[in-house]
């Protein structure tokens, strides 16, 4: 593919060197899930700087590649201030500790979006083949402005956030950036059935016979089979589905900006008890 083909990315105002040099995190996206996960496991949901360190084994806060994976987490979405610690998004929480089995696919899809030059060359890639290595390199040069003394660094994190993300699992090979399929939402003590997943399941197990109002012709009226009906939600089922709800409140206060300590800590202990 000829890269004068692919819309270069929007100028921020800045000169090209410094603007390459932060346009992609310097650690792949599975070498950041680390960082939340240190801070969720070690530091009991928050850690300052110092436990940091000492949880991902770095000798000091000047240390470059500390500060590196930090910024690179922070790029992912997945770290944030929270007064004078650092604290996993609800982004993060989805991944190291999802309530339903897919929320984990779907935050990594997000988080390797939350890094806008990956999203930009998903959308100018998408149902197209990617060039070979060599051209996508020098895509990443010449169309995206990545400096030449980065390129090959930019294009190995690209290459393997994607993949972490599940962006070359529908084919099996690194030729097409495809968002993964997701398997309906149930919760995580459940066994999943490999059938379920239509949109209609839901009404489907509230009714108490037969199909939709469209019969059988529709391809979803098939999926009402007995194992869909079921005669309430279980208690671990309201659990899961209101710490689901909190968390998604606290995805959308973080997307503001606003850090709600408390929310946070309910979320924690809720997380902890299903543990």
């Amino acid at each position: 593919m000829n890269v004068e083909t692919i819309k270069p990315a929007a100028s921020t105002g800045t000169n090209k060197g410094a603007r390459s040099d932060s346009r992609f995190p310097a650690y792949a996206l599975k070498d950041c899930v680390v960082v939340p996960e240190a801070i969720h496991k070690n530091g009991g949901g928050s850690a300052s700087t110092e436990h940091l360190i000492a949880f991902l084994g770095y000798k000091s806060a000047t240390n470059g590649a500390y500060l590196a994976r930090v910024g690179a987490a922070k790029a992912f979405g997945l770290i944030a201030k929270s007064g004078n610690v650092l604290v996993p998004t609800a982004l993060a929480h989805r991944i190291i500790s999802p309530v339903y089995p897919e929320d984990a696919k779907k935050a990594l899809v997000d988080a390797f979006f939350e890094v806008s030059l990956f999203k930009q060359i998903y959308e100018d890639f998408k149902g197209r083949e990617l060039p070979p290595e060599m051209g996508m390199k020098n895509a990443l040069r010449n169309a995206y402005g990545i400096l030449p003394t980065r390129v090959d660094l930019a294009y190995r994190i690209f290459i393997e956030s994607a993949e972490y993300a599940g962006f070359f699992a529908t084919r099996g090979a690194r030729t097409h950036l495809v968002i993964p399929a997701f398997s309906p939402q149930q919760p995580a003590d459940q066994i999943r059935k490999p059938d379920e997943g239509n949109a209609n399941d839901k009404d489907d197990r509230d009714s108490s016979g037969g199909g939709s109002g469209g019969g059988d012709d529709g391809g979803s009226g098939g999926d009402g089979q007995s194992n869909q009906f079921k005669p309430s939600a279980t208690l671990e089922e309201m659990k899961a589905k209101y710490l689901n709800s909190l968390i998604t409140l606290l995805e959308a206060k973080s997307a503001k900006g606003d850090v709600d300590e408390k929310l946070m800590e309910r979320i924690e202990r809720l997380l902890d008890s299903k543990g």
